[in-house]
């Protein structure tokens, strides 16, 4: 068995530098192998939460903040900030990572959860627009590209130049997170107006969406984080991503089966399931380990050749920094727990 510990991406406070260095501190040095992740640090605002961000990777496209949200159209200050707030972060992560040269993972909001969550230059979501939904995806497919190079070449794995894609994608996990998902599928996002609900997007179409979107990074392993439920898991599985996270924990018999289905069919699972650190609360690693080994034998799944990633529950971000720091220890330790539990 081969198991390993990373993070979704966020992460508390304002300090990129000590952010980065706590996570790579958590998983290049505990107990047990660690993806180290670029950190989404949401306090410094909202150019440096997952739309602002994501928007500043979307390639040719531009955005500016407004009361209701993000809205796409001409480049603005906000998205410059966005940019910089970025740069920022990957030179953090660089100078975190010295002396480090394994794979790493780079979380990016999925084209879908975006598109639900930005408007168009006049009127409703983007989400209401199949041709905005595709130019988003299209925007990303190049922009995360780009941005895994540039990520690469900041920590000297190589020049950008004709050979980075191969350099960045055997280095890289991309970590798509569609936290909207299943409302999507199902006709949940509300309109502009609140008063009634967009047209729903068929599963069909939002799993060829992110297919396509997958299939524009070959060379890059692609886990897809999605709520625990049978219907997004049945999505990200017709999406033909490699690995699909979700938190194990909290899945019902229906969500259980869905997930069989998938790692029987040689989709790799992302068990985001380590309860969060709270001070006066003693951990119990071995307690964690068993809520995600018990349940995962009792559909049958085998685990002999299981090879697991582990990472804290989402929500790591609205933590304080020293909890969110015990946390990933914790993740650590309930990976130790797991590995002996199943040798």
């Amino acid at each position: 068995m081969s198991l390993r510990v990373s993070g979704l991406g966020a992460w508390p406070g304002d300090e990129p530098l000590l952010a980065h260095q706590a996570i790579v501190d958590a998983f290049v040095d505990g107990p047990v192998p660690g993806l180290p992740h670029l950190a989404v640090l949401t306090e410094r605002g909202p150019w440096a939460a997952p739309i602002g961000r994501t928007l500043a990777l979307a390639e040719s496209t531009g955005a500016s903040l407004e009361p209701h949200g993000w809205r796409l159209g001409s480049s603005s200050h906000e998205q410059h900030l966005a940019h910089s707030t970025l740069a920022l972060d990957i030179e953090a992560f660089a100078i975190a990572s010295s002396g480090y040269s394994g794979p790493v993972a780079l979380p990016v909001l999925g084209p879908l959860s975006l598109a639900a969550s930005v408007w168009l230059p006049v009127g409703e979501r983007a989400l209401a627009d199949r041709s905005a939904v595709e130019d988003l995806t299209a925007a990303l497919a190049v922009g995360v590209r780009r941005h895994a190079e540039a990520v690469a070449h900041g920590r000297g794995l190589g020049p950008a130049e004709a050979d980075s894609d191969a350099r960045a994608g055997a280095s890289t996990t991309i970590v798509l997170h569609e936290p909207l998902l299943e409302h999507v599928v199902r006709g949940g996002i509300p309109t502009f107006s609140g008063m009634s609900r967009l047209r729903t997007v068929e599963p069909t179409v939002a799993s060829e969406l992110l297919r396509s979107l997958v299939r524009s990074w070959d060379g890059f392993d692609v886990v897809l984080v999605v709520p625990p439920n049978e219907t997004s898991i049945a999505a990200a599985r017709a999406a033909g991503v490699k690995r699909i996270a979700t938190d194990l924990t909290v899945l019902d018999r229906a969500g259980w089966d869905e997930l069989a289905t998938a790692v029987e069919a040689g989709i790799g699972i992302w068990a985001s399931s380590v309860p969060h650190h709270f001070e006066g609360v003693k951990p119990n690693p071995g307690q964690s380990a068993r809520a995600i080994l018990a349940p995962w034998r009792a559909v049958g799944l085998e685990t002999s050749d299981w090879s697991p990633v582990l990472s804290a529950r989402p929500g790591l971000g609205e933590l304080s920094p020293d909890a969110a720091r015990a946390t990933l220890r914790d993740v650590g330790r309930t990976a130790a727990e797991l590995a002996e539990l199943i040798a």
